[in-house]
């Protein structure tokens, strides 16, 4: 039986079409069954974390509340890595008691390979889950508090799984004006004897974070209402307070917000 150049072309097609489900049945065999990501969005073990920390303790303008959202999305979406931990912590009063994350989810993918999945799924499932979650948290408003205890907070992080990946970045929003009962920034003016308090206020308990493997950024809030050598005084102690930084990527660095 002769076939026609048509009946040709057709089994050509079809011998295409079969080769491609193979191909396809090929890969999803060898790429095998991925693993189902937990609760918080994380697919077995977290080596890496993004910790930002936003202090509330003081209202703040519009234009800097937009830059703090600006820079920490920044990061995470340029340079955080699928299935890295992203939490963020409110400090205010009641940060000494009561410190838990008002957000803490991996990184989910955000595409991927049309051939074995399902990209639309994937980018909705990155947008309604993760980033919208992550903005709304990023652009609340702080109500002011009494308390700053901004150091305390960042030495119970740093005692935490949120900081103890093989890759953590920290990044933090605030003046660095701490200020409770046991220690106040705003009374500052030796920075010797300052730390000297500070560590004396910390008695029974770590005196200052021991950092590893930590890229630090602290985006400090302008207060244009602090004394000229109490802000000389905090800055120094702050060199101390984040001196115990070791290992691969760690450093630190220091960049103004706008706004006052």
């Amino acid at each position: 039986m002769a076939y026609t150049e048509k009946d040709k072309k057709g089994f050509l097609l079809m011998g295409v079409v079969a080769v491609a489900l193979v191909a396809i049945v090929v890969v999803k065999l060898a790429v095998g069954t991925p693993a189902k990501p937990g609760p918080d969005g994380c697919v077995g073990k977290v080596t890496a974390n993004t910790v930002i920390v936003l202090d509330h303790s003081e209202t703040l303008s519009q234009q800097t509340l937009a830059e703090i959202a600006t820079r920490a999305l920044d990061h995470v979406l340029n340079k955080t890595q699928v299935n890295e931990r992203v939490t963020v912590f409110n400090v205010s009063d009641h940060s000494k008691k009561q410190l838990t994350p008002t957000f803490s989810r991996c990184k989910p993918p955000q595409e991927g390979n049309r051939a074995i999945e399902n990209t639309r799924g994937l980018e909705k499932t990155f947008k309604v889950t993760f980033l919208e979650p992550l903005k709304a948290v990023l652009k609340a408003e702080p109500v002011g508090a009494k308390e700053s205890p901004v150091a305390q907070a960042l030495i119970d992080i740093s005692l935490t799984q949120y900081l103890r990946g093989e890759r953590n970045s920290l990044l933090i929003f605030s003046d660095m004006l701490e200020n409770t009962p046991k220690f106040s920034m705003y009374r500052c003016s030796d920075a010797k004897q300052a730390v000297g308090r500070f560590r004396d206020s910390r008695k029974g308990a770590q005196e200052r974070p021991q950092f590893r493997h930590t890229s630090v950024s602290l985006n400090m809030i302008p207060r244009l209402d602090v004394a000229k050598p109490a802000l000389k005084c905090r800055d120094q102690v702050w060199e101390w307070f984040f001196g115990d930084n070791e290992g691969e990527g760690a450093r630190s660095e220091i960049d103004y917000l706008p706004g006052a």
